[in-house]
């Protein structure tokens, strides 16, 4: 890890990053296999994960209730290539950065959700399956209704 800073304003997203940074115990990812999935409940409804698949693609092999809701569909077991076109070159250069340099990512984003238009964060988060490489990726998404401005550290390990 180093000592870059990553801004994250909705407190769900500050929580889950700070979850991250326990599940890293001292390693620079943690390990997918270790997380217990009772300790997700806080963000379940708000959380993907997507499996990193050969010819970097990614897969959804959790879809949380909010995104089903809100799109209409549970995407388990879909590749974010089934997306529309635009939507699925955003998502895979930001994934593919988090999967590259095996370091976390926020992004803030407005869109138009049934004509209403919303402003969201999303945290990706790396997560490995044999210590080295990332496998996995955990994807958190709020939206914002106002502006939370707190900056979180990563602690720099010596």
């Amino acid at each position: 890890m180093t000592d870059e800073t990553l801004v994250l304003r909705h407190p769900k997203l500050i929580s889950l990053y700070a979850f991250w940074l326990e599940q890293c115990a001292g390693a620079p990812l943690p390990l997918a296999s270790a997380l217990n999935p009772a300790e997700l409940r806080p963000w379940l409804g708000n959380l993907l994960i997507m499996d990193v698949v050969r010819n970097a693609d990614f897969v959804y092999s959790y879809y949380g209730q909010s995104f089903s809701d809100s799109f209409g569909e549970d995407r388990v077991g879909q590749s974010i290539a089934r997306l529309p076109e635009g939507q699925s070159d955003i998502l895979r250069a930001e994934y593919d950065h988090v999967r590259s340099e095996a370091k976390p990512v926020v992004r803030v984003y407005s869109a138009e959700f049934d004509g209403v238009p919303s402003t969201w964060e999303r945290l990706v988060l790396p997560l490995t399956e044999d210590g080295e490489t990332v496998g996995k990726l955990l994807v958190g998404a709020y939206k914002l209704d106002q502006p939370y401005p707190v900056s979180v550290s990563a602690p720099s390990l010596s």
